[in-house]
């Protein structure tokens, strides 16, 4: 098993019980209102609207499950297969044919489905009332990279990062920092992964 493999596998066994949570966060949805919803309790009006956060996270996840097994299988077999249909039970299908898949393609197609993956997990987490991990938050400061107000923080660990694809630091990656303040001043400090370091007050 390559280590993209085994990255894979664990993602999607962690991802497994947040789709769970992301499902009872959905209102029930109604059959007939004269009648009942689903699960024949008694519901009257209109179906309460999907949950602000879980519905869309499940449709990414779950649309974007079938375009991975598809390019998977592609790779694999040279032909993407027939497309799952919509239900929930075919989405976990396709996680655990993702699974199987990832071991037969190349080392860096298996980071890619991994980087991915870690993207579904990740919004999973974030989703309210779930609250598994905090939501990045736009910083009021431009990026000292891109001039453009890009840059996203992680509260709990300083984690800062700019949001535009096209910026690059002087290394020619993306840039990545850490939010801290001044020992001198106690103004705002990032410390960025190129060795720059940018102060602002409005940091602190």
């Amino acid at each position: 098993m390559t280590a993209a493999a085994l990255e894979v596998a664990v993602l999607i066994e962690e991802l497994m019980p947040l789709l769970e949570t992301l499902y009872d966060l959905l209102p029930e949805p109604v059959a007939d209102p004269a009648t009942g919803t689903m699960s024949h309790h008694k519901a009257h009006g209109s179906p309460a609207p999907w949950h602000a956060e879980a519905g869309p996270a499940l449709y990414t996840i779950s649309e974007e499950a079938r375009r991975l097994e598809a390019s998977l299988r592609l790779a694999v077999a040279g032909h993407p297969g027939r497309r799952r249909g919509g239900s929930d039970a075919n989405t976990i299908r396709a996680l655990h044919a993702i699974t199987e898949l990832v071991h037969a393609v190349p080392e860096a197609a298996g980071r890619e489905a991994a980087r991915i993956v870690a993207r579904w997990v990740r919004s999973a987490r974030q989703v309210a009332g779930v609250d598994l991990e905090e939501r990045p938050r736009p910083l009021r400061t431009l990026c000292p990279y891109c001039a453009t107000f890009g840059l996203r923080v992680i509260q709990d660990n300083a984690d800062i990062w700019c949001i535009n694809r096209d910026c690059r630091d002087h290394d020619g990656r993306r840039p990545r920092g850490r939010l801290d303040s001044s020992n001198l001043t106690g103004d705002g400090m990032i410390t960025w992964a190129d060795g720059r370091t940018t102060y602002r007050r409005d940091l602190a």
